[in-house]
This record gives C-alpha cells, sequence and structure tokens, in this order.
C-alpha cells in the first residue's frame, strides 16, 4: 500500500465547490472481494489483544478495506489529498454476522460532508456483503484542513459524552514502537507519520503516532473482555495524537444500555483525551 500513500502524495487538492461535494455522494463508488484469510485474522486478534474466538472483531473488516478507502481517497474524482487528513471518528454499525472463512465484497463511498471549525469533514462509508447479504457497515469521518468554505453544510458534531466522574480505570493501554510498526505492517497503514520519529517530524510531529485504529482496537478488545461486546454499534472519536511509545489509562463507564469510554494519559499531572468512544 506505500504505492497508494505515494501517488496521494503527489495528488494536488481540486477546487472544493458544492456541486463537487453533492457530486460525491454519487460517484465514485469502489469495490473488491477480499479473499479469507484466517492466519492474518489469528495475527490481527493477537496484536489487538481480542479474546473473544466466536465473535468479530468489529475493526478487522475496517482494517481489511484500507487499501479500498486509500483508493477512493486518491481517487481522480476526489477533491482531497490524503496525506494530511486527519482521522476524526469512526463508527461500526454493522459487524456480528461477518466471518473471516468466506469472501468478503467490501464497497466504498463517500457521504456526507460537514463544516468543521478547521475546514471540511468527509465521510468514507464501507459495507460489506458475504453471499449476498449485508454483515459489515462502517463510516469513518476525516478532516481537511482549509480555509474554504464551499457554500452552506451540515455543522459537524462528535456526538459522544465522554466517562463522567463515576468512570472506573477498566485497563492500561500500552504502545511501543516495534508494536505500532508491527501493526502497519499488518494492516497496510504505513502512513509515515506512524512508522519512525524521522518520517513524522517530515510531517510535522515531534515523534511517530499510534495508529488510531490500532489503540482504538485495543480499547474494544479491553472492554470485550469484561463486559463483551454483544454486536452492538462501536463509535470513536480521536482527540489528539498518541506519541510513541504510549500509556494510557481505559476509563469505563455504564450508562443504561450504553457504555462509555476514553483513552487518558496515564500522567494523571499531565492528563490528556487520546480517544472517546461509546459502544451501544
Amino acid at each position: 500500500m506505500l504505492g497508494l500513500y505515494l501517488q496521494a502524495g503527489f495528488k494536488k487538492a481540486a477546487d472544493i465547490t458544492p456541486s463537487s461535494l453533492e457530486g460525491l455522494q454519487r460517484a465514485p463508488v469502489l469495490w473488491q472481494t477480499f479473499l479469507p484469510s484466517a492466519r492474518h485474522y489469528k495475527k490481527y486478534c493477537k496484536l489487538v489483544g481480542w479474546e473473544q474466538t466466536g465473535q468479530m472483531h468489529p475493526f478487522y473488516w475496517q482494517v481489511r478495506g484500507l487499501s479500498l478507502q486509500l483508493r477512493l481517497l486518491a481517487h481522480g474524482k476526489s477533491p482531497f489529498k490524503l496525506l494530511g487528513l486527519v482521522h476524526l471518528q469512526n463508527r461500526v454499525e454493522e459487524y456480528a454476522e461477518c466471518r473471516t472463512d468466506i469472501p468478503c465484497e467490501l464497497v466504498a463511498r463517500f457521504g456526507t460532508a460537514y463544516q468543521h471549525r478547521r475546514g471540511l469533514a468527509i465521510e468514507v462509508t464501507v459495507t460489506g456483503n458475504q453471499r449476498g447479504q449485508r454483515v459489515y457497515s462502517a463510516t469513518g469521518t476525516y478532516l481537511m484542513q482549509t480555509p474554504l468554505k464551499p457554500g452552506p453544510l451540515p455543522a459537524y458534531e462528535s456526538g459522544i459524552t465522554a466517562p463522567g466522574d463515576t468512570s472506573s480505570t477498566a485497563a492500561e493501554l500500552a504502545f511501543s514502537a516495534t508494536m505500532v510498526r508491527r501493526y502497519a505492517k499488518l494492516s497496510g497503514d504505513v502512513n509515515p507519520i506512524h512508522l519512525s520519529t524521522l518520517t513524522a517530524r517530515i510531517f510535522g510531529y515531534k515523534r511517530a503516532i499510534v495508529h488510531g485504529m490500532y489503540s482504538g482496537a485495543q480499547a474494544v478488545s479491553e472492554l470485550g473482555k469484561q463486559a463483551g461486546l454483544n454486536g452492538k454499534p462501536v463509535h470513536l472519536t480521536f482527540k489528539r495524537p498518541m506519541f510513541v511509545p504510549a500509556k494510557a489509562l481505559l476509563l469505563c463507564e455504564q450508562k443504561a444500555q450504553t457504555t462509555h469510554f476514553a483513552a487518558v494519559s496515564a500522567n494523571r499531572d499531565q492528563e490528556e483525551t487520546y480517544f472517546t468512544g461509546v459502544v451501544g
């Protein structure tokens, strides 16, 4: 997938107008059939700490379909430049019926565009079918930082309530440079900001950054150990980068039929929230 990042790096952002944004929801639409790989899934589960062998990890097919999403963002009809996009949030609605032992056809398309205080936020939706039946549905939202305001757009809102004062520490998350590079290889997400301090500094970061879908996947795995996900939707909102090496505390609070969680820095004197999320 390095070629896709290189292609995206030389791709120039096109003019963005209300009509071009509206047209994105019709085309392009990309699809690809992914063959089963029990070995790949086993490696993924081990890396993210997923122990629910009878259930699918909610983020797995999002990882398998990363190349498809990158192709969509790098497409000639896409006005966005892939390098520089900021991952704002990710939500997975359907995943419980998905399997790893049969082929899965994934379809990627652009969704709604939003006005963000720092630019434009665009959705990328991924749906999956196995044996002719919908089994997977997920949406990632990405920020393109720009002063452009191409007409009236709905305002971007994260819509997630962080755990409150009654939250408890569910687990400690830790990420080394070796773990992050291993995830980059497994997922194919070889964005330079994740690979080393040197390559991260080229893009303005002081150190390499943990993949948001990696730290989020570990958090979801811990929640699965303690309460089970039971096929409920999972929604993550990313707040700030988690620099390598990293340690974070996973806070959790049960609210009616939902579980609210957050990853915060282990240093309580300088507490930072890396992401917030909700199951249910």
